[in-house]
């Protein structure tokens, strides 16, 4: 009996001292503070590129490469990336773009008898690729609107190539003309500055249109009331700028762009002025690129057209 209760006390004493250790274990696991939980570090993220609008115009590129000659007497309205007065640049020529309008403010180019070959004119009228396409001008535009497609930078000033002729076939360099005023009197003009060229000139030209008469194709397009262009003539050489001076020769013409019949059989020397005068109509400025001297001379001329 005896040995049975020493056994017995010794369970309960260890028994005891298990369930100190226990309770001791979990007052030390209760006062712990626990360990934070390290914060993830997001992912550093691209910087995305914002889209342009769809009204934002592209950087102008060039059909063919550019070529400053066709601004050699300046830029006749300091275009650049403005909307209304958006310049655009290739090798066959360089303009003024009114998007409001839905044409050119003016186009410029040189030619020389390197421009004029045998390349029948390719009729391939098209949207301007190097324009944003909710600028673009369609052929379309102009059905049914009683206006000819009125090339500004002439077919006829880019025979030498195929690309350079289909170049002119861009609706950015049309302008709404009559029939009267297109395939006439305005033609003649056309002929005439070849034939300056064919007998050893180089020209340098400018021309567009001022004034509205009406719009065609619901309000996209503007109709000139007048056509207007400036002809400078040089005799071949290098250096062309350089020889350039008060007393080189300057042709300005301003045609009313009407539907009348007179138009079929006028003389085109009927409807010179001076520079001066289209300038004040078309809020424009010629011969930028010289100085005042020159400037003025150039622009004062009223010529025979002999």
């Amino acid at each position: 009996m005896a040995r049975n209760s020493s056994r017995n006390n010794l369970r309960i004493f260890v028994s005891l001292i298990v369930l100190a250790v226990f309770a001791y274990q979990n007052y030390q696991k209760s006062n712990q503070t626990p360990a934070p939980t390290p914060k993830k570090t997001p992912a550093p993220q691209a910087k995305r590129t914002p889209r342009s609008t769809s009204n934002q115009p592209t950087t102008p590129r060039s059909g063919s490469g550019s070529n400053e000659g066709n601004l050699l007497l300046g830029n006749a309205s300091n275009a650049g990336t403005s909307e209304n007065n958006y310049l655009l640049e290739r090798s066959q020529y360089s303009m003024s773009y009114n998007r409001s309008k839905g044409g050119p403010n003016w186009v410029a180019w040189h030619v020389d008898d390197s421009d004029l070959g045998k390349v029948d004119r390719s009729d391939k009228f098209r949207p301007d690729p190097d324009l944003p396409r909710d600028w673009w001008i369609t052929p379309t535009d102009y059905k049914r609107s009683g206006y000819d497609k009125g090339h500004v930078c002439p077919s006829g000033d880019r025979t030498a190539t195929r690309e350079a002729n289909d170049a002119t076939f861009y609706m950015s360099n049309m302008l709404p003309q009559t029939g009267e005023l297109n395939r006439h009197v305005w033609a003649d003009l056309e002929d005439w500055v070849r034939n300056q060229v064919r007998k050893g000139n180089e020209i340098y030209q400018i021309a567009g249109g001022s004034g509205e008469a009406e719009t065609i194709a619901k309000g996209k397009v503007s109709v000139p009331e007048v056509c207007w262009k400036v002809i400078l003539i040089l005799p071949e050489g290098k250096n062309d700028r350089s020889r350039i001076t008060s007393k080189t020769r300057v042709v300005a013409v301003a045609m009313p762009n009407v539907t009348d019949k007179k138009l079929e059989s006028a003389d085109w020397r009927e409807y010179i002025v001076s520079a001066t005068k289209i300038e004040k109509a078309a809020k424009l400025s010629f011969f930028t690129n010289f100085g005042p001297q020159v400037r003025m001379a150039l622009e004062s001329q009223v010529d025979s057209g002999d």
